[in-house]
């Protein structure tokens, strides 16, 4: 895991756009599921501090309580009503407005980051809502990086989150740890 996070904090310490692959300047941090625990600890314990003492500039998002933050009181009510009429429909509501609202919250949170990094852990709060490819490919505009926690593989060439099929189209650099 310590090589894996070595290689990540020279590209966070690197301009985003500096490297020689054509890439949206996210970063995919994969690594497998049963690990979450021993990633997030490095994550927390060892590597953030690193990025203090080096001043390099970032910014966490733990996603853990995202549905009950990212959502207004109006929206968790109308998609209450909703799920008496139509589960699936309801679900794929629900998907849309909180990829919506993971978009705004990272769009504000580079935003004063102009050449850092947000990193964003504990995504498996929102499994099976969202894709990240949909977020990171509504977010390529940014002077900033997002670095996503991955819990998953990738096998045969296509990544699974969380031993699931995940279709989307990285165009992430991808760091296995």
């Amino acid at each position: 895991m310590k090589d894996g996070f070595d290689t990540l904090r020279a590209m966070v310490k690197a301009p985003p756009g500096s490297g020689g692959v054509i890439t949206d300047d996210s970063i995919l941090l994969i690594y497998p599921p049963d690990r979450e625990l021993e990633f997030r600890e490095y994550l927390l314990d060892k590597f953030v501090p690193q990025l203090e003492a080096e001043a390099v500039p970032f910014r966490l998002l733990d996603l853990s309580g995202f549905l009950f933050t990212g959502l207004d009181a109006e929206t968790i009510e109308d998609l209450q009503e909703d799920e008496f009429d139509d589960y699936k429909w309801m679900k794929q509501g629900l998907a849309k407005r909180v990829e919506k609202s993971l978009v705004g919250h990272l769009a504000e949170l580079a935003e004063g980051l102009p050449g850092g990094a947000v990193i964003v852990y504990a995504t498996v709060a929102l499994h099976p809502l969202i894709r990240f490819a949909e977020v990171l490919r509504a977010l390529r505009d940014l002077d900033s990086r997002i670095v996503v926690a991955f819990p998953g593989e990738e096998r045969g060439g296509k990544l699974h989150f969380m031993n699931q099929p995940d279709g989307g189209n990285y165009l992430a650099v991808k760091i296995t740890l």
